[in-house]
């Protein structure tokens, strides 16, 4: 570039220290990354730091990220009680990185471990609060709202709505008193709270919620989000029946993600799948299937075969393979048994009760509802999904089970399955 020197006026201000920091920034950290790879790596390096951080400020990303985790360290192993009295008594924990381990850790335990993910939310709060005069105070409000969104999140996932609809209602009382204008905060908030209403099955909201964070994400350029958010919206218009509406969609939106996630599209190609077979496209779907299964193959994550194993039993029951559909659905409830997913093998033991129902297999059924019970029993399960588990053993065993009453106990495990939502 010609004009990427330094001019006599500027290195004068500069090795005389009168240079404001903004032509610093602007003026001559460029011209040195320009000319120099090493710190070129070192400028990516923080700029990493600050998005895993999430803090304006370059200081407090590098700080506070070599700090963290020797911070957590101190913590991991102690009970929560323990963790969160650390937390409380100890300054050295009320910084904003350790915050954000927090939250990002909360968000990784989601589905594994949904009681440990609201833990750490809990603790995050605890954090954000103890926040003080080092950070901007519309900083923190927005760091804040983030944390309550999370803990949210957590306990949507597990199971528990109504404490979820606090946490959100926190969070948003945070954002209206921040003055920071970060739309990227407020999408996030708006996401999470967009799975909170899939979950209450209050899908017009949703779908509005879901629309505002599309139309922020493209705006922005992200495509990653935005394949994220499309997928949510498919699967919103799906729940309301708008199986048409979902196909067109996912069928439109796969252009929109690009060869650089795999991961995503795949799913794409998956949902595409799964609303088709609802709609009673039963052929179309399996002519999707060795697409899905080649494209599953290069995620190497062994849960997404059993799930397709289970599409599979559901394409052969709609193309009248009946024992095809009964082998698969067996299959998928032991993996799921085996893996300690009590609401999925639920789920799933529903579907082969049809079948059973559908071929008059009364003994079969009486079978299945027993092993039904027991894995409900030797898990720590709503007691909602207790009873319904209960009420299907009942009927089984009295052969008064019907395809009304079996639709009725899926929709209902299916919205105690923790991590319900869009």
């Amino acid at each position: 570039m010609e004009d990427s020197h330094l001019s006599l006026e500027t290195m004068a201000k500069l090795l005389s220290g009168g240079l404001e920091h903004d032509e610093v920034v602007n003026r001559v950290v460029p011209h040195f990354l320009e000319r120099c790879p090493v710190c070129q790596e070192t400028y990516r390096e923080i700029l990493r730091l600050q998005e895993e951080v999430g803090h304006w400020s370059e200081e407090v990303a590098v700080l506070e990220s070599m700090q963290v985790s020797e911070l957590w360290a101190k913590l991991a192993e102690l009970p929560f009680e323990a963790k969160l009295r650390q937390v409380d008594e100890d300054e050295g924990f009320h910084t904003w990185g350790f915050c954000q381990l927090l939250l990002r850790k909360s968000l990784e335990a989601g589905f594994e471990n949904p009681e440990t993910a609201v833990d750490l939310a809990n603790l995050a709060v605890k954090v954000a609060f103890h926040l003080g005069d080092a950070y901007d105070p519309n900083w923190v409000l927005d760091l804040r709202a983030r944390a309550f969104a999370y803990q949210g999140n957590a306990r949507r996932v597990l199971g528990e709505l109504r404490s979820a609809e606090d946490a959100f209602r926190k969070a948003e009382r945070c954002l209206a008193r921040s003055t920071s204008g970060n739309e990227k905060i407020e999408t996030e908030v708006l996401n999470l709270k967009c799975s909170l209403r899939y979950a209450q099955r209050r899908f017009d909201e949703a779908l509005r919620l879901v629309n505002q964070v599309l139309s922020f994400h493209r705006e922005a350029g992200d495509a990653h989000s935005v394949g994220k958010a499309l997928l949510q919206k498919a699967q919103i218009l799906s729940e309301t029946g708008d199986l048409e509406g979902a196909i067109d969609l996912l069928r439109k939106s796969s252009a929109e993600i690009t060869e650089r996630e795999p991961s995503l599209f795949a799913y794409f190609r998956y949902n595409l799948l799964g609303c088709l077979t609802l709609a009673g496209r039963h052929e179309e779907a399996e002519q999707l299937l060795p697409e899905v299964r080649d494209l599953f193959q290069a995620l190497d994550q062994p849960l997404n075969f059993v799930r397709l194993r289970w599409a599979e039993g559901n394409i052969a029951r709609g193309l009248g393979r009946l024992g095809d559909a009964a082998n698969g659905f067996r299959e998928v409830q032991n993996e799921f048994t085996s893996r300690g997913m009590a609401y999925d093998a639920g789920l799933v033991s529903l579907d082969l009760a049809l079948l059973y129902l559908q071929e008059g297999r009364t003994s079969e059924l009486k079978q299945l509802a027993r092993e039904l019970v027991t894995l409900f029993e030797s898990r720590d399960v709503h007691r909602e999904a207790l009873s319904a588990v209960y009420l299907f053993q009942r009927a089984c065993e009295e052969e008064r089970l019907t395809v009304d009453l079996v639709s009725y106990l899926s929709e209902l495990l299916r919205r105690r399955r923790p991590g319900n939502g869009a």
